[in-house]
């Protein structure tokens, strides 16, 4: 299978590495390296060495072109599980006689996420991105091209955990910094503490979102991808 010349090169020279610190690294030999960099042909073991080393998915060196992933159909493991995981947050939650469910927090956390990829990103390639959760419910079928979304699903996992965090600080501060915590509508036995929950449940909704969605996600991508690529090698 072909990786692309450009990526490997392009990342060898961001890292401020010769070829013969990228073999040193990766475990492969000078003349393999050159190889690669001169013809694309890499086998399988190569290229998890090579993506090793760039801390990137296999997938994500190999050219944008004539890659074709996926049957088409329901996913059903997927869907199980999302039940799965749904059921026990809430089960969790419900232990502690506790609310699992606040649309707001929810709303903010994609919302931000979704304002900080276009700011990364651009608009197109965000909605082209979270586009991909269908393929949580519905697999893909013949589809071309997958593993340049990759990088941006990375992205996205990353700005759903900033989203998080950022949301959290922001409503623990303004939790802390409110001297009447009834106008939010909070007349437990201990509002700080509650108040305090309900700021931390943007982080919970992130964490879900970036890792029980979004990373399961790219890793279908990668796992399809290198079944084509294994098909490749035994024909």
């Amino acid at each position: 299978m072909s990786v692309s010349i450009e990526k490997v090169k392009k990342l060898r020279k961001h890292s401020g590495w010769s070829q013969e610190r990228l073999a040193e690294i990766s475990g492969l030999s000078l003349r393999t390296i050159q190889r690669i960099e001169t013809s694309g042909n890499a086998s399988l073991e190569s290229q998890l060495a090579i993506a090793t080393a760039f801390s990137i998915s296999p997938g994500e060196l190999l050219d944008n072109e004539k890659i074709e992933i996926g049957n088409g159909g329901i996913n059903w493991g997927g869907i199980l599980g999302v039940l799965l995981c749904v059921f026990l947050m809430m089960f969790q939650f419900d232990l502690g006689n506790t609310s699992f469910f606040d649309l707001y927090s929810l709303l903010l956390v994609i919302g931000l996420s979704v304002a900080i990829s276009s700011i990364s990103m651009g608009l197109n390639n965000t909605l082209t991105t979270i586009l991909l959760f269908r393929w949580v419910f519905f697999l893909p079928k013949n589809k071309v091209g997958m593993q340049k979304h990759l990088p941006d699903l990375n992205k996205l996992i990353i700005y759903c955990h900033v989203s998080g965090a950022i949301s959290s600080l922001v409503g623990i501060i303004s939790v802390l910094m409110t001297p009447d915590l009834s106008q939010y509508h909070l007349q437990a036995q201990y509002p700080l503490a509650v108040g305090l929950g309900v700021a931390l449940l943007t982080s919970l909704y992130a964490a879900m979102l970036a890792e029980l969605i979004l990373r399961p996600l790219k890793h279908q991508i990668e796992r399809l991808l290198i079944q084509h690529q294994k098909r490749l090698t035994h024909q």
